[in-house]
């Protein structure tokens, strides 16, 4: 005969992978932290390096950038996996091919990703030629700059197509068959599909849609490889301004790469405590009466 484990115990050891992950980075970034208020050489603390990263202009410009990447591939993403889920949703056929889909997709690595997209939006890429070659360009002088160019265009488009379907696999998991059921009651009452979506679909989605929208948004605004091979140098994203400052030969330099990392990890963290607040109210949302 077996004891059954306490409710407390079970909950502690359900939790422990997540505790695991919170320690992991919570310790890193205060390792990172001590390491900025130090000078670089050993000498003693000081905040020179959160100074600078204030009286300098590219690091607004670097914030700036990486919100912006981050912000609009979250939203893309998310818009295109409600989307794509919303019109599959009837068909366990088509939940399966999408499934399917976006799994295959997950399977490809960023870096690898990264690089196949240069190779198809640079200015002598595939999809350059080939428009050269229809006649539509004259050459890769005319094709646009989508790859290093002032708008970080390549960075979204690989950002949308791998996170999109990590999103459609979160709502996948989350689209259960008494939501279907749920649907198919209010659409016997006569409500259209937008009425659907605004009053069953979206409220019972919202919570499995912020966790997914909170780990789009953490990891494209603190990725490296994507914004360092497909992004310009001037202004760079934040991680990779960080990167190359931690890559210095320049030992003073080492105190404002480890700032910016604690700058990437304080707005994780204000991102995190937003997306717990939507989800806890949601969470009431549903609960009362």
């Amino acid at each position: 005969m077996t004891v059954p484990m306490p409710p407390r115990w079970r909950g502690l050891l359900l939790t422990a992978p997540s505790l695991a992950v919170v320690a992991f980075a919570g310790g890193a970034l205060l390792l990172a932290a001590r390491g900025s208020i130090a000078d670089g050489l050993g000498r003693g603390w000081s905040l020179a390096a959160y100074a600078g990263l204030l009286q300098d202009p590219a690091f607004a410009d670097s914030l700036l950038l990486s919100l912006k990447i981050a912000t609009l591939s979250t939203v893309v993403s998310a818009a295109l996996a409600l989307a794509v889920v919303g019109a599959v949703s009837g068909s366990r056929r088509g939940r399966a091919a999408l499934e399917t889909a976006a799994r295959a997709t997950l399977a490809v690595p960023h870096l690898l990703a990264a690089a196949a997209f240069a190779l198809l939006l640079s200015g002598s890429g595939i999809i350059s030629r080939l428009t050269h070659a229809a006649g539509w360009t004259d050459g890769p002088a005319d094709f646009p700059a989508l790859v290093a160019g002032s708008t970080p265009s390549a960075v979204l488009l690989t950002y949308v197509w791998k996170e999109a379907p990590f999103v459609t696999i979160m709502l996948l998991a989350a689209y259960t068959p008494a939501v279907r059921d749920l649907e198919n009651a209010i659409r016997t009452l006569g409500a259209g599909r937008l009425r659907r979506l605004r009053h069953v679909t979206l409220p019972l989605l919202a919570p499995a849609l912020t966790e997914a929208c909170l780990l789009v948004f953490a990891f494209t605004f603190a990725a490296y490889e994507t914004p360092a091979l497909l992004g310009a140098t001037v202004p760079r994203a934040l991680p990779v301004e960080a990167v190359e400052l931690y890559r210095s030969v320049e030992l003073a330099d080492r105190p404002a790469a480890l700032a910016l990392a604690v700058v990437i990890g304080m707005v994780i963290a204000l991102a995190a405590l937003a997306a717990a607040a939507i989800s806890r109210r949601l969470l009431l949302a549903r609960t009362e009466p």
